[in-house]
Order: C-alpha cells, then structure tokens, then sequence
C-alpha cells in the first residue's frame, strides 16, 4: 500500500495560467501562476538579491521560456540543443546565449556574466495547444569545460541560467526507464535521477500519459525540467504516445537526431540505434514508413558492426519502447511477425544491449535470442518503472530471465572501457511504500562485457535492402499485425489483456 501523498502547494491548471498570461499578467506576477507540478519560477522581482547577496537583473517579457530540455541533434561531444516551449501563438524569438563556466567563476558570476555567444534556432507550433516550442543549439563547445546558458528572448523573456557538464567520452553514465507518467513515483525517479547526475538519460517511451489531453503534457515537461535542464535526455516513442495525434503531441514537443522518432548517434565508445518498434503505425496505408524504418535499422546496425569490429566502438545498444519477450502477466509478444523480423536483425547484427520500457515491471535476461539463452544473443533490460502503475509478473520462470521483480525505479549504466556494469536503484522498499528522503535501494547488478575479436567479425554483414528482407519474411503481414496490435492499445487499457 502507498504512503499518502505530500500536500502540494497551490497551482494553476495550464489552460488557467496561459489565459491569465495572455490576458496581460505582469511578470512579477508569474511566481502565483505556476503551473501544476511546474518547478519554481528564478529570477524575478527588480534586482532581486541571492542567497549571497548578488544582485540578479529583473526578468522581462510575457512569455518566459518554460519546460527546458536538453538533447543532441548532433555530435554529442561539442553540440547540445535546448528545447522549451512559450505560451500563445505570437513568436517572442528563440535564442540561446551560453559560453563555458570559467574557473574560479562564483554563482554570482554564473548567473550575471555576460554570454559570449549566441544562436538563433526554430519554432514550430505544439501540438493541439496554444503554444510555442522552441529549439536552438549550441554548437563548438569547449569539451573540457561546464557551459552555461539561458534562452528566451529580449521581447518574450529569458530563462534563468542553466549549468551543463561537459560530455564525458572516456568513462561515462547513462540512466534508463520508461513509462515516466506523474506520480508520486514518477517524481521520486526523476529526482533520484538527477541527484546521480549521469552523464545522460533514456526515457524508452510512453512519457507523459496525455493520452490525447495534451496540457498534460505542460505539466509533464514542467516536472521533468529540473532534470532535463541539466541533463541531456534522449527518448523513444512509445503506444501512449501514438494517443496524441499519432505522435504529433510528442513530435511537436522533442528535438531529437535524424527524423526524431528513429535514428542513431554514437557516444563515446557505444553505437545507439533508437526504434518505434510501431508504434506511431495506424493504418496499413502508411506502411512505408514502417518498412523505410526498418531498411534505416538494418543499415545502421550494419555499419554499426563494422566499425565495432574496427576498433571505432566497443558496443552496440538499440533503444525502443515495446520488449522483445517479457515475464510480465498477459503481455507475451502480440506482433510476432515484427518481434521475428526485429529479433533477426539484432541478433545479425550483434546488438550488446536492448533497453525497453512498455511492460511495468523490472526484468534483465540473460544472453539470449529466439526466446532462449544464447552467448552470442543480446541482454534485454526491461525497466517499465519509471513511475506508472505496476502489472505482474508470470507465476513461472522463462528460461532465458536471469532477474525480475516489481517495483518502481531507474537502471544506471556506468560504462569503463570495454566493460558496462549496471545497477537497478529502486525508490521503494519491498512493500512498494517510497523510500524516505529521496531514498534509494539497489535490487539488481550485471556486467556487460565487450565481445571479442571473433565474435565482432561473425556479427559483420552487409546491409539487406527491404527486397531482400521481403525473401524471409511477410512484410505485409508484419505490418497488419502491427496494425492490429495498435489498435488493440487503443481500445484496450486493462493490462490483463494480451496486448
């Protein structure tokens, strides 16, 4: 049973705020028009004074920047892009001012110092509300120095300064989970998230349960900002977000490589390739993009391969919301012709590492493939607890499930050399009651090793075209049991059910 919830102090719905921001509510006013679940508004007042007596200029503008996130678009090392959204449908401007935190440079100094450099980024507008999203990037970073920044605009407002740390190449650590929503859970992970403070985060999909109620998604960002503002964090699409105009809500609202919704980028010594697993597909008529998706994750895992087997990357690591296979009750693989076709090219391809969410429970697998054990197979990591309610487990034990459990909480990834070691925190005890004081307790550790030089050579072959793929396998029939399982989701909330 859970504890009750903490009082929470008083807010405004989002539909609320934006009228009364509209309606012309100065910004000194803007501390009471907080959003639910909205982190606090910084830096307002004329000359208001810091805890150590520095003087921080009076905010201006009517439309303050809200629901920072970080991500990359491009070279993870030297870029870093911020996304945030503004209220209304007039274009206040998008910029970003940063430049590097010098050594020995006070709080004081961080918050005030003149920005060195400046870009220009896009708008677009968020989907199915009144309201702006904004990105721009920051390009040409000093790799061995924290960057500071703001965005917003002269017109519209600027953010309060923000810290990033310099991307770690050599040694680094990465958090996973997925199914995020905004529970009391979902906000435990997320502070205990940003108090590991890793080098970057994975979120494999179903974010902010909006479920077609797209303020919810002002709230969701607003939750996630204290985190997302410091931290880089990646995402892949899930079913729920298929629910927001067949991921329009969260196209619209993301900045991510490539098209956004698949693609890949290496980080230091991994390769990540990011997939739908199908999850925006709705109607056979739009199958092309399906089978486009899936020649795009053959090529990549192919030269993925090669290069790994050249000494360029120690590992391969493909991210999407649905599992492969799972232990969670009712939940077995209803798309087995996609589950086939996607388990065939990374298992050809080698893939170290699949990091899911979908299935609410945690679960780590051994070295497997075909729903078995094998050596040379790939380790799934289910970690569906990011803060949404949990299902349950099978009564019985899978042969390839080396570990699996209820709870909620996040997988932290620390990555030396040709060695990954996980360790899964929870933010609960045994009895599913969080943790006090932000809390956390370790349920699970594993270790990935690299392969070896002959192992990296079978797992080199040359990209199939989707003709190709078409001779073993039933495209058509993949994509209407791809179909077919969507629209289930859509009907059909109550986990029990084989969906």
């Amino acid at each position: 049973m859970r504890p009750p919830k903490h009082p929470k102090p008083f807010c405004l719905p989002d539909p609320t705020r934006r009228s009364l921001l509209r309606a012309g509510a100065g910004v000194l006013a803007l501390p009471l028009l907080n959003a639910c679940g909205s982190s606090e508004v910084s830096n307002v007042g004329s000359n208001a004074a810091t805890g150590n007596g520095c003087a921080v200029p009076a905010a201006t503008g009517t439309q303050r920047p809200r629901g920072l996130h970080v991500s990359w678009t491009d070279d993870p090392a030297t870029t870093r892009t911020i996304t945030w959204f503004t209220d209304g449908a007039a274009d206040p401007g998008t910029v970003v001012q940063y430049g590097p935190v010098d050594a020995g440079m006070s709080d004081c100094e961080i918050q005030t110092a003149a920005f060195p450099f400046s870009a220009e980024g896009q708008t677009q507008a968020t989907y199915d509300v009144d309201a702006l999203t904004h990105s721009a990037t920051m390009r040409d970073l000093d790799t061995t120095r924290p960057i500071r920044y703001r965005v917003g605009s002269e017109t519209g407002g600027w953010s309060a300064v923000r810290v990033l740390q310099p991307a770690r190449q050599d040694s680094f650590r990465f958090i996973h989970f997925g199914d995020h929503a905004q529970s009391d859970a979902s906000r435990a992970v997320t502070a205990a998230t940003r108090a590991k403070n890793p080098d970057f985060v994975w979120i494999a999909g179903d974010l902010s349960y909006a479920n077609g109620d797209q303020p919810v998604w002002d709230s969701y960002f607003d939750m996630l900002e204290p985190l997302a503002s410091e931290i880089p964090v990646m995402t892949a699409p899930g079913n729920h977000e298929n629910k927001d105009g067949g991921g329009q809500g969260y196209t619209s609202r993301v900045t991510l490589p490539g098209n956004g919704i698949y693609y890949g980028f290496d980080y230091g010594n991994i390769h990540f390739c990011v997939s739908t697993g199908g999850s925006l597909l709705n109607d056979a008529a739009d199958a092309g993009e399906l089978l486009k998706e899936l020649a795009a994750l053959e090529a990549d895992l192919a030269d993925a391969s090669l290069r790994r087997a050249n000494g360029e990357i120690d590992f391969i690591i493909f991210v999407q919301h649905y599992t492969i296979w799972t232990s969670c009750d009712g939940r077995d693989p209803f798309n087995f012709s996609l589950v086939l076709l996607e388990e065939n090219i990374l298992l050809r391809h080698g893939v170290d590492l699949l990091l899911v969410g979908h299935d609410h429970i945690y679960e780590r697998s051994k070295p497997m493939g075909f729903g078995l054990p094998l050596d040379s197979g790939y380790v799934q990591i289910t970690q569906g607890g990011g803060g949404q309610s949990l299902y349950e487990l099978v009564d019985y034990d899978m042969a390839w499930s080396a570990f699996r459990t209820l709870r909620h909480g996040f997988t932290e990834y620390v990555v030396e050399g040709k060695t990954i070691r996980g360790t899964t925190y929870s933010v609960e005890n045994a009895a599913l009651e969080l943790l006090p004081d932000g809390g956390l307790e370790i349920i699970d550790s594993f270790e990935i090793h690299a392969r070896n030089t002959l192992a990296k050579a079978h797992a080199v072959h040359a990209a199939r075209s989707l003709e190709e793929l078409g001779r073993d396998f039933d495209l058509q029939a993949m994509v209407d049991h791809t179909v077919k399982r969507n629209h289930l989701h859509d009907l059909f909330e109550d986990h029990t059910a084989n969906f």
